[in-house]
């Protein structure tokens, strides 16, 4: 076997290509094309995915440490981002999830009251079919700006438990208030 004329080295290819040469004109295409070995990169990480994968895992099982600091690193530097992307997400998921906040605040609303007990979720679905979508006060059609009522207010003593809710319509709710159920359904004319 030749040795290479440029490097003199006797390691060949199958094509007869000397090893350290071609490395050499590779090392320097890729320097010369960093994009199209990016788009080169890129196909192959989608091609093996599973490799990738594979890969990636065992690199951070073996690397613990160097991972977490990173993290911590990066946690460090983009803490305003994360809060951006944290408060972002808080206000689409609370406009995705409108019943599941309403029993969230009327919880909060109890534990900073020192009412006690706990609503269950679920419960204002199970409401709107035990009511038939409609008010308890003026029967008219709940549509979706309905309030979580305490039947007896947390103020005079009720609890914030499932059997003490009730949906009301917004305007209903607020002409309420904190009354006694008894005394506000006497005013509307509902009991004698």
């Amino acid at each position: 076997m030749k040795s290479c004329i440029k490097c003199g080295n006797l390691e060949r290819y199958k094509n007869g290509d000397c090893k350290i040469c071609a490395r050499i004109r590779c090392a320097k295409w890729r320097k010369a094309n960093p994009d199209k070995m990016k788009t080169i990169f890129v196909a192959w990480q989608i091609a093996n995915r599973e490799k990738v994968k594979v890969y990636k895992r065992a690199w951070q099982i073996a690397n613990r440490e160097k991972v977490k600091t990173r993290t911590n690193k990066w946690r460090i530097i983009n803490q305003e981002k994360i809060k951006k992307q944290t408060a972002i997400y808080f206000v689409k998921w609370r406009k995705a999830n409108p019943k599941i906040m309403r029993i969230y605040k009327q919880n909060r609303r109890a534990r900073e009251l020192s009412a006690g007990g706990m609503l269950s979720k679920g419960l204002s679905e199970r409401l709107y079919k035990r009511q038939k979508g409609k008010c308890v006060c003026c029967h008219k059609p709940l549509n979706n700006d309905y309030h979580l009522d305490h039947i007896m207010p947390l103020v005079l003593g009720g609890k914030n438990e499932d059997w003490n809710i009730q949906l009301l319509r917004a305007e209903c709710n607020s002409r309420k208030g904190v009354k006694h159920p008894v005394i506000y359904m006497q005013k509307k004319g509902f009991l004698l």
